[in-house]
């Protein structure tokens, strides 16, 4: 299984990410244990090899 960090404007914000969408302007993230954030912002960069999601 693949968990993300969740960074927001270069601070991190969440950990254990499995879900994240973008729904109008905003992105949904929720994670292992069913804990959701919603943020206004874009999606910039899903970085597998370091497990990292930047949202700006």
């Amino acid at each position: 299984m693949c968990n993300f960090n969740l960074y927001y404007k270069g601070e991190k914000i969440m950990e254990d990410v499995v879900l994240i969408e973008k729904k109008d302007n905003k992105v949904i993230a929720i994670d292992l244990f069913g804990e959701r954030k919603e943020l206004e912002g874009e999606i910039k960069k899903v970085d597998v090899n370091n497990n990292k999601i930047e949202v700006e």
